[in-house]
């Protein structure tokens, strides 16, 4: 009778662990490129729906407590953008809104007129149009992934 012993051999359980190793590789790559895209995405959406919201307090004559119907806008930085009221950016109006990018984002072509997107009272058209399409585009310096935001002079926002 042969004395047969059951189980694997050390060079089959390498191969099994080195496979596994580059799965497990693989997979945590595309995870982490797919957060990064998804942060992104995150961060456009965000200004997106801030310059709608500019556009909409613009058009319904949004007083904020003052009395006086006003154009608003945003102000674009490289690390941040400003929610502003009124027909220009003023860095000293204590009513701005700040808004902070995070670290591995910037703004890294504001094709604007003045870094502003300004929607005027009752329209919501932009004003200080300069060409068919205003743009903002959006980096991130991680992996250099980059978004553009188009608006044109009708307030319509489209991200290509």
């Amino acid at each position: 009778m042969l004395n047969a012993q059951k189980g694997f051999t050390l060079p089959e359980l390498l191969l099994v662990m080195g496979i596994l190793t580059i799965l497990f590789g693989f997979i945590t790559i595309n995870l982490l490129n797919f957060r990064q895209k998804s942060v992104l995405n995150t961060t456009v959406d965000t200004v997106v729906s801030d310059l709608k919201s500019q556009q909409n307090k613009a058009m319904v004559g949004d007083t904020q407590g003052s009395g006086t119907i006003s154009d608003y806008g945003v102000y674009f930085e490289s690390d941040r953008y400003i929610l502003f009221r009124g027909s220009s950016y003023n860095p000293l109006e204590p009513s701005n809104f700040s808004i902070d990018l995070d670290p591995s984002h910037t703004f890294s072509d504001i094709d604007v007129p003045s870094s502003s997107i300004i929607f005027e009272k009752g329209s919501g058209q932009m004003t200080g149009w300069t060409a068919a399409t205003d743009t903002v585009t959006l980096t991130d310096s991680t992996n250099g992934n980059q978004k553009i935001i188009q608006i044109n002079i009708y307030g319509a926002i489209t991200i290509p």
